[in-house]
């Protein structure tokens, strides 16, 4: 099976090792450019520098407010996750859905729909994710986008430790049932991504930790987490959407159009993609 469109080093479902990250026909590949991972200094620095404007805005974004949450997500009697619509700074809603996956929206934005495919233990996802995060939350603010992140398993079984380390991390993140919060723990996650598909990661104790200075403490979370709850919905919900045509992570619609690799070569290029869409 040859490279998705939109993906040029994809990892692709199924597989038993590690993803060919070179093009197709070339021995072993390449591993892809790896942006420096961010420290708060220096996620803060790049933002000063990237224009007033867009500093306010994409700071406004960053900064969740929670309405109506407390310290226990993961329904303390063993039940299902008790989902909330969280409020984003802007005016946007961030929405977990039953699926596991979360809708991110102005109230009444219900287009262009731009649909995110990504697994946690996917290097590529996380570069994506430093690249592309500021401007979609940027688009939602303002009322230009509809933006549903859709966290998948796309490792095979035989792709250790890879496989587990994304279920582990994808199970977590249903365990979070306000919608801020489900974002914020996202962005712990791809800041504390294990270096590469050779590695451990995600270990309970880390995903309890990333979650510790969100408020997530309660017994029911706790539990949710170290039973890995969700784990055989995640599994069904991804093949779901790999029966529906997706390739590989990082995968990007846009009102159901899959984008090539042009598409997403800078977040201008994937912003003029989506201001496109029919």
């Amino acid at each position: 099976m040859g490279n998705p469109p939109n993906a040029p080093w994809p990892h692709q479902p199924g597989q038993g090792g590690p993803p060919p990250y070179g093009p197709p026909g070339m021995p072993g590949g390449f591993p892809p450019p790896q942006p420096p991972r961010r420290s708060g200094a220096a996620l803060a620095l790049g933002l000063a520098i990237g224009g007033v404007l867009g500093v306010l805005i994409i700071v406004a974004v960053v900064v969740f407010t929670v309405v109506g949450a407390d310290d226990d997500e993961g329904g303390g009697g063993g039940g299902d996750v008790q989902l909330r619509v969280g409020k984003i700074a802007g005016g946007a809603e961030a929405a977990p859905q039953e699926d596991g996956s979360l809708v991110m929206a102005r109230p009444g934005v219900t287009a262009p729909v731009v649909d995110i495919y990504e697994d946690f233990a996917c290097p590529p996802c996380g570069a994506f994710d430093r690249k592309h995060d500021p401007m979609l939350k940027q688009l939602v603010v303002e009322g230009r986008a509809k933006v549903v992140f859709h966290p998948m398993l796309i490792f095979g079984e035989g792709a250790q430790p890879a496989h587990d380390n994304s279920l582990r991390a994808a199970s977590a993140l249903r365990c979070v049932g306000d919608g801020a919060h489900w974002l914020s723990y996202q962005d712990a996650l791809y800041e504390n991504q294990p270096e590469n598909e050779s590695s451990t990661g995600y270990t309970t104790d880390q995903l309890l930790s990333l979650a510790e200075p969100l408020g997530l403490t309660g017994g029911g979370f706790t539990s949710c987490v170290e039973n890995q709850r969700y784990a055989e919905s995640v599994k069904k919900v991804s093949q779901g959407y790999i029966s529906s045509g997706v390739q590989g992570t990082p995968s990007v619609r846009v009102n159901g159009r899959t984008l090539d690799s042009s598409d997403i070569e800078s977040s201008e290029a994937l912003r003029r993609a989506i201001e496109a869409a029919p």
